[in-house]
């Protein structure tokens, strides 16, 4: 009998490690890349589930789905992971800190999802301190066909997809439409008193990508998503912390046209980009007979536009040069307004600006097999403190004897002020904001080894990692925003991946993790010490397909601020068990099986903040071609 041959694994093409394609194993930075198929494998909707399966990202979660989110990549914090998606930064400028909240970013039309851990503003500029997380839009590709499918399960789950993709002449679209919903469970825990009431969340969601080529030499590309949400929160974490109509409402768009050129017989390369970013948010909070004589509205809203223009160089297979220039204007406006025994509280923040320039270089080195190296610098000039200059240098050499990889990485980074820590009015009992603050500034290092075996059906990496932050900007009561912190985050890192078999392949990282204050010498707040993942994944002649994963956090500390004065409390470990089953009874359709926290585990990724127990979800998509 015919025996099937056990499946390679396939050096991933990267894009955001460098900014031109890239093969994983050209690089010295760490890259995590996250595919289609397996986002498809998890059956997860929402993309912070599915990230959550990598050790280097840690998510913290303020409720059910919807509720305020935030992501530690390397124990950084969460505004100083700079999010992409296709190319397009969202962090949001009206944010205090200018973060991005992952919550609302569906799985469907998601090509695939690039981590790229450590100082990166030599590419990326500001917000890249911590790292850069890109998601890519899925390109239309093939005949035209049409995706459907619908979920329920519990909690009052269900979600509604279609998506049509595929290529026309000259034209390749794809186009993707989702709505999710669920009834949730009271965001404040119910392990505590007073929590009964549900906080459902509501998500429409549209992404589209268009490409049309014009001839070999010219492309032109437009990205465009756009999501709306309805949340329903409560007041506060713990103890009482339910409010039966405390309402968020999120409108986003984003978007990028992209022309892409070709000139000198293809050597050079010329990509010029417009993106758009448009956030809009809206808190209600009437009273009720709970909270009868208080009230809040708030209104937010943030712009952000930017024009680059890059350059790849191609004129010896040897070599590439990548440079560019970059103008980036944002602008951000609030206004609050809270009802109470106290009186009336009105603080409006009026419309502010930032705008940049920026001037990057990166020369990539190929002496193939045996050595790559990237190195770079950016400069950026910003009006309100001036200019920054950063470096990255990420060599790497191979051994295709023993199928060895060392790899090495250098880097700095920086993070601008936000609007709100540099103009935000003052209160009742001082300053806020400080229009003297200076950007933030990480340096990092870290080295790789990397061990392909059994004919590339194995792969082995540990990674050790340093990365130290300065003049981070923290809040003083009596001066408000000032240059003050210092942080510093390093650990190991260790990822597997094998097919054991033909239909079975073995997926594992961990990450050991020490993140600290280096003023106070106390680990950083919510950041576990441990986080293992455990996945296998099975797949029968493309029949019959299933996956389950072992999700571990260590214990980390977190602050009870149901206790005063508040203090610092340790959360226990957890471990959550999923499974996933999918089962294809016609060539074009499939049935399946989700089913999330097998064990029941109880814990909290906040204090006070409650999660779902025991799920099951259910589900059917198609694909008809047209």
């Amino acid at each position: 009998a015919n025996q099937e041959k056990t499946p390679k694994l396939h050096h991933q093409i990267t894009v955001t490690a460098t900014r031109i394609k890239t093969p994983s194993r050209e690089t010295g930075a760490s890259i995590i890349i996250l595919t289609k198929e397996e986002l498809l494998q998890t059956g997860e909707p929402l993309l912070i589930k599915a990230l959550q399966k990598t050790a280097v990202v840690s998510i913290i979660q303020s409720g059910p789905p919807g509720t305020a989110t935030s992501l530690f990549l390397r124990g950084s914090n969460s505004e100083h992971t700079l999010v992409m998606i296709d190319g397009v930064e969202v962090n949001d400028p009206i944010s205090p800190a200018r973060s991005f909240d992952l919550a609302h970013l569906l799985t469907q039309n998601i090509e695939r999802v690039e981590i790229l851990p450590g100082p990166q503003s030599t590419l990326y500029g500001s917000d890249a301190l911590g790292g850069v997380i890109n998601i890519i839009t899925s390109p239309g590709e093939g005949s035209p066909h049409l995706d459907l499918s619908a979920q329920i399960g519990s909690w009052k789950t269900n979600q509604i997809h279609l998506a049509s993709a595929g290529q026309w002449r000259r034209l390749a679209f794809s186009f993707s439409l989702t709505h999710f919903q669920d009834e949730g469970i009271s965001a404040a825990s119910t392990a505590y008193p007073g929590n009964k009431e549900k906080d459902g969340y509501a998500n429409l969601s549209l992404s589209s990508r268009l490409d049309f080529t014009f001839s070999p030499t010219n492309k032109l590309t437009l990205f465009c998503r756009a999501m709306k949400t309805r949340t329903e929160i409560d007041n506060f974490g713990g103890p009482y912390g339910d409010d039966p109509n405390n309402l968020q409402k999120n409108h986003h768009l984003i978007a990028r046209l992209q022309w892409q050129h070709f000139l000198l017989a293809s050597r050079w390369e010329q990509l010029l980009a417009v993106n758009l970013v448009v956030n809009q948010r809206k808190n209600n909070n009437p009273s009720d007979d709970l909270h009868p004589d208080h009230s809040e509205q708030a209104y937010f809203k943030s712009w952000f536009l930017k024009l680059d223009w890059q350059h790849n160089l191609y004129f010896h297979p040897q070599n590439t040069l990548t440079f560019g220039l970059d103008y980036k204007k944002e602008l951000g406006l609030s206004d609050y307004t809270a009802l109470s025994p106290w009186g009336k509280t009105i603080s409006i923040f009026p419309q502010q600006q930032a705008r940049s320039w920026g001037f990057y270089l990166q020369d990539f080195l190929r002496l193939p097999p045996y050595f790559f190296c990237q190195v770079g610098f950016r400069w950026d000039h910003y009006l309100h403190f001036g200019s920054v200059l950063t470096y990255r240098l990420t060599p790497t050499v191979f051994w295709p004897a023993t199928q060895t990889q060392l790899k090495l990485s250098l880097g700095s980074a920086f993070k601008a002020p936000s609007l709100y820590q540099l103009y935000a009015p003052p209160s009742f009992f001082g300053p806020i904001g400080n229009e003297n603050l200076q950007p933030e500034k990480s340096r990092a290092w870290e080295i790789g080894l990397h061990q392909y075996l059994f004919k590339d059906k194995t792969h082995v990496g540990l990674t050790f990692f340093s990365q130290d932050y300065e003049n981070l900007i923290q809040f003083d009561f009596l001066r408000g925003f000032i240059n003050t912190g210092r942080a510093r985050s390093q650990g190991w890192s260790i990822a597997i991946k094998t097919h054991l078999f033909h239909h079975l392949q073995l997926n594992c990282n961990y990450t050991h993790l020490r993140a600290r204050d280096r003023q106070t010498n106390q680990p950083l707040l919510r950041r576990p010490a441990a986080r293992l993942n455990l996945g296998v994944s099975y797949n029968l002649k493309e029949k019959l397909t299933a996956s389950l994963w072992l999700n571990y956090y260590g214990s980390r500390w977190d602050t009870d601020y149901a206790h005063w004065p508040p203090r610092r409390v340790a959360l226990s470990a957890f471990k959550l068990i999923n499974l996933h089953f999918g089962y294809n009874f016609w060539s074009s359709c499939q049935i399946f099986l989700r089913l999330d926290n097998l064990l029941n585990e109880q814990y909290e990724l906040i204090k006070g903040y409650g999660t779902y127990g025991f799920s099951i979800y259910l589900g059917i998509k198609s694909k008809i071609s047209l």
